[in-house]
């Protein structure tokens, strides 16, 4: 019993980090040096290594992906922005008091 149990566990992150490595090669990273770290790190830290290596990859699709539109230079997703409400909080604009948000309270009541 035991060695089934060992065997699964071996195919399983023999499994993860292959796709770790696979993920790592096509992705994106700036220089080889990362690369190779992460490709160290994926192999001698069994599981942990290549879970944390996919996670952070995860990241960084779905934050460069997320933010702008693609095929575009510095052209941002509505909302998203730089120029996103530049004149209004998150609240609207309701200024200081008022039935709407939290007014000049700072969000711990007072009202």
């Amino acid at each position: 019993m035991a060695t089934v149990v060992a065997s699964v566990a071996l195919v399983l992150a023999v499994l993860l980090d292959a796709i770790a490595t696979v993920l790592l090669v096509r992705s994106t990273v700036p220089t080889m040096l990362q690369k190779t770290l992460q490709l160290v790190f994926i192999w001698t830290i069994p599981f942990v290594g290549s879970i944390i290596v996919i996670a952070i990859l995860r990241e960084t699709v779905s934050t460069s992906n997320g933010r702008l539109v693609s095929n575009s230079a510095d052209e941002w997703l509505p909302g998203m922005g730089p120029e996103s409400e530049p004149h209004q909080s998150h609240h609207g604009e309701h200024g200081g008091g008022g039935d709407l948000g939290h007014g000049s309270d700072a969000g711990f009541g007072g009202h």
